[in-house]
């Protein structure tokens, strides 16, 4: 709106006027409510890196859910989980900027060391209409399995977009034979026709442990048109019917909370308030030693052009890249060749399921014979 005052919240960003005209140009095509996943969006509103690399942001602080799975009791557990599970949003580009959306059959492969054993992640792009990519995760000498999917969604709204995570993840607690089931918020774009773009997070999740009977109740709060703050969230821990904690804050700042029984106020989760091991390295094999189709090789053409502000080869390098997959389809259909995912498979409920999918216990002897280790995108065992 003429004269509006710029909005102060982290992450926010003016567009300048030749990107904001495309901008309005391509959303003067669309109609409210429509499903933006077939819409091909200018690169500068682009993300330098892959949704199935977005993923591992979850990754940042490994050791959170890694200390979850030696806790000994189910609240213990469950409220690490839940700091786990907040401190995978504050990790954010300058202004709304999406993450590129995976072609088919683009996979995404990383590690962390953690010194007394390693865990491992797999992801791969198992469908492009309806977009859903699956990933995996596996420390099991940690006593830590991950496995889920997630149907990506973009609705139009006017001046907002929301990309809607539509999916979950399962956490196996392997030493106490528990699930934890975990949903995602939505994010919304908004400023997108007039006033400062910036991103917010909004919705209800939970995390369920079926076994325990406990859950996690999280809300991400938007901003009111009228009144409140960005980025707000509000949580609680509950067993049954019963609340046992609760937290608040900014979850891209800072979070406080405190036990209904005791009432002792702390910090629940602070990203820079030395919480948790920093910058743990994901480690992702060179480019040189990647295979076409992972997405940092696949991606590199774009992510060069973004880094460099070179808006028309980051343009180039992502057209090149859609229309061989749209031959790539256009082949498959006239050999009536049906695409089937190199490391998932639907399960009988259904879902995405990591083939080589593997619950089995380690003891102390296993974690002292033998480790794992991934080749090709399988999640191996081998002795020391």
């Amino acid at each position: 709106m003429e004269g509006e005052e710029p909005i102060e919240a982290e992450g926010t960003e003016v567009l300048e006027a030749e990107p904001k005209n495309i901008l309005l140009s391509l959303l003067s095509q669309l109609s409210l409510g429509m499903d933006l996943s077939r819409v091909t969006l200018p690169t500068f509103i682009l993300e330098p890196k892959s949704f199935l690399e977005k993923l591992t942001d979850f990754m940042t602080h490994p050791d959170l859910v890694l200390n979850a799975s030696s806790l000994e009791t189910p609240y213990d557990r469950l409220k690490a989980l839940t700091r786990w599970y907040m401190s995978g949003f504050y990790i954010r580009p300058k202004g709304v900027k999406k993450p590129y959306n995976p072609i088919l059959g683009e996979i995404f492969r990383a590690s962390w060391d953690h010194g007394d054993s390693k865990s491992f992640y797999v992801s791969e792009q198992v469908s492009h209409h309806p977009p859903v990519s699956a990933f995996y995760g596996s420390n099991r000498p940690a006593g830590f399995v991950l496995n889920g999917s997630i149907f990506f969604k973009s609705k139009f709204g006017g001046n907002t977009v929301a990309a809607i995570l539509d999916g979950h993840a399962t956490i196996y607690m392997l030493n106490y034979d528990e699930t934890y089931v975990l949903t995602f918020p939505t994010a919304y774009a908004r400023g997108i026709l007039w006033g400062t773009l910036l991103m917010e997070l909004g919705g209800n999740v939970s995390i369920k442990c079926e076994q325990s009977e406990m859950r996690s109740e999280i809300e991400f709060k938007t901003k009111g048109f009228f009144g409140g703050d960005y980025n707000q969230v509000a949580g609680k821990i509950i067993h049954k019917k019963k609340t046992l904690y609760t937290f608040n804050g900014k979850w891209d700042k800072q979070l406080t909370g405190k036990g209904h029984k005791d009432k002792k106020e702390e910090v629940f989760w602070d990203p820079y308030g030395g919480m948790s091991q920093s910058n743990l390295k994901m480690n992702v094999r060179p480019i040189s030693e990647q295979e076409d189709f992972e997405s940092r090789k696949l991606w590199q053409g774009v992510s060069k052009g973004l880094i460099a502000n070179d808006q028309e080869a980051a343009t180039d390098a992502k057209c090149a890249i859609e229309g061989a997959q749209r031959q790539a389809v256009k082949d498959r259909e006239e050999k009536g060749i049906v695409y089937e995912p190199r490391y998932f498979k639907l399960n009988e409920e259904g879902e995405w399921e990591y083939k080589w999918f593997d619950l089995t216990k380690w003891d102390a002897q296993d974690c002292a014979a033998k480790e794992e280790y991934e080749e090709d995108g399988e999640i191996k065992v081998r002795a020391k």
